[in-house]
């Protein structure tokens, strides 16, 4: 997994939102091949082996579905989250991490797959996170992100990963998603902007003279 991706972790477990403190064992490059994630408030402590943190205890409902996507299929998927390079990172949900090594080889964005098919390829350095029914992402923090209605996780909480302005790619039959403005639509897939959010007002104060 990505060094630089270890901010946007957060414990599942039900308390005060608290980043993770990540102890690497084997590095590779910017990446921890091998270690933990520790929890500074409850203590909890999440493995990280091969590359894959694991949030479920190894009880992750990982994706069945065998997908082997073209060049041409990447590169469409690309179009539609919207890979150009830039900041941020884009999550894969489920079957849509069968995608990761064919997008790696065409946008520099990092890709995060969440319980993704257990025969995804990985040799694209993505990093893999396995989770049970609580995501353990901070909200709005992915730029786009593809999501998986066969998961456990709910639509919505995937979605939520996404930040204002950031594109979501999901099947034709999910529902559309409240905080969201559908922009394209066929007959497999929509296409949907997370709404801005105005940031707070600011408040000036005059300088003393």
């Amino acid at each position: 997994m990505l060094i630089e991706l270890v901010d946007v972790l957060r414990c599942p477990r039900q308390h005060e939102e608290t980043w993770l403190v990540a102890s690497a064992d084997r590095t590779e490059g910017r990446r921890i091949v091998d270690g933990t994630l520790g929890c500074p408030i409850c203590r909890a402590e999440y493995p990280v082996r091969g590359g894959v943190a694991d949030f479920a205890g190894g009880a992750a409902l990982r994706s069945s579905v065998q997908v082997m996507p073209t060049a041409e299929d990447a590169l469409r998927l690309a179009a539609l989250l919207d890979l150009t390079p830039g900041p941020g990172f884009a999550l894969l949900f489920g079957s849509w991490g069968s995608y990761a090594e064919e997008l790696s080889a065409i946008t520099p964005v990092p890709l995060m797959l969440v319980n993704p098919p257990v025969d995804a390829r990985t040799r694209s350095g993505a990093t893999i996170i396995l989770a049970g029914d609580v995501l353990p992402l901070a909200a709005g923090r992915a730029r786009a992100a593809a999501i998986d209605p066969a998961l456990t996780l709910p639509v919505a909480t995937q979605a939520d990963a996404v930040r204002s302005g950031g594109r979501i790619v999901a099947p034709r039959d999910v529902d559309p998603l409240t905080g969201t403005r559908e922009i394209a639509r066929d007959d497999r897939l929509w296409v949907a902007e997370r709404d801005v959010v105005p940031s707070a007002p600011v408040t000036l104060t005059a300088r003393p003279r």
